[in-house]
């Protein structure tokens, strides 16, 4: 851990100086495993190096069972003003089956001591289609997360990772993910009682109260630029694309000698940019303004919707409401099948 994040710190020492910044997210993994120290000298080697805005929203994602209340304490004061803690699941036997090492109890604990140190900023990660889970598990896990008030909730679709342990045994038939149409279910479950709990459905798999939306995810889908450091980080900056060396040894020792970690570079053409504003705007609920898009992209996605595309207006898909191209309900059930549409007409 001390040569990753000095190794880490180096990094962000040789970026441009002075960019201002509006969200910082400590994650990609499980950043609360650090210690605390390591994480405050982190951030405060950003606070020198970058422009850091008054409102800047400082992310750390935490696993439940991996943080003190002392930890805690100490990187409230540091200046982290928001906490992302992985739940997935209130039913301890699902934590099991997908290899988590917390409990239901432990995260009570951690998010009653998250409040209780001064987090005013409390999202929770969940997800649906987990082996063994039905949709009443799911039904369960939203009633008992609500009643706790997050700011925000993130409830994903589980998405298998090929060689991964879990990707193993549903392979070998060890386990047995639900049905397609319990999947369904559960998403279009949430996508009801969410709402009618007091959160704004903003984007496919996102919820949060008024004022909470996540900043710094927001970047993303609306196509703004990102730098990312350490091991795997991805960077997206004027137009060029670059991802770090995925091993934590090398890029430790590739920072050591002087050299260059990146892995991957590419050059983002007016296609690629295109396609992955498309692709990003409709996980929007709110969509894409056709005459932005018109004015940034010089031309008009409107008779797509009129032509080969208009199949999918009239499938209740997608529609057009004040000038925005948005999914509606139902298109966020099928939204990769829709997106994928729209992208082989463009």
């Amino acid at each position: 851990m001390g040569p990753y994040t000095d190794a880490l710190i180096r990094q962000i020492e040789a970026a441009d100086k002075g960019i201002a910044v509006r969200s910082l997210f400590f994650g990609g993994g499980t950043p609360s495993l650090l210690p605390p120290e390591r994480l405050v000298d982190v951030l405060e080697t950003v606070r020198r190096q970058f422009m850091l805005l008054p409102e800047t929203e400082i992310t750390l994602e935490a696993n439940p069972a991996t943080v003190t209340s002392e930890a805690l304490e100490q990187l409230y004061r540091a200046g982290f003003n928001r906490l992302s803690i992985g739940l997935q699941a209130s039913q301890d036997r699902l934590l099991q089956e997908i290899g988590r090492i917390h409990r239901w109890s432990d995260f009570l604990e951690t998010f009653h001591m998250a409040r209780k140190i001064g987090f005013t900023n409390i999202s929770v990660d969940l997800i649906f289609g987990l082996p063994g889970q039905t949709v009443t598990d799911w039904k369960e896990t939203l009633a008992a997360v609500t009643v706790l008030e997050p700011e925000h909730l993130s409830a994903y679709g589980l998405q298998l990772e090929e060689g991964t342990p879990l990707w193993e045994r549903v392979e070998r038939g060890m386990v047995k993910l639900p049905a397609e149409e319990e999947i369904s279910a559960m998403m279009e479950w949430t996508m009801k009682f969410l709402p009618d709990a007091g959160y704004q459905h903003y984007e496919i798999s996102n919820y949060a109260k008024s004022g909470h939306v996540s900043r710094h995810n927001l970047g993303y889908w609306l196509g703004e630029d990102y730098l990312g450091f350490g091991a795997g980080a991805t960077s997206t900056y004027k137009g060029r694309r670059w991802t770090h060396l995925e091993d934590p040894e090398e890029y430790i020792q590739r920072i050591a000698a002087g050299q260059s970690t990146i892995a991957e570079e590419e050059i983002l053409d007016p296609a690629t940019r295109t396609e992955e504003r498309l692709l990003l705007g409709l996980r929007l609920r709110s969509g894409i303004d056709l005459g932005e898009w018109k004015e940034q992209y010089s031309f008009d996605l409107r008779p797509l919707l009129e032509g080969p595309l208009e199949y999918l207006v009239d499938e209740g898909w997608v529609e057009i409401t004040d000038d925005r191209l948005r999914l509606t309900d139902e298109g966020v059930l099928i939204s990769n099948t829709v997106i994928a549409k729209l992208l082989s007409e463009i």
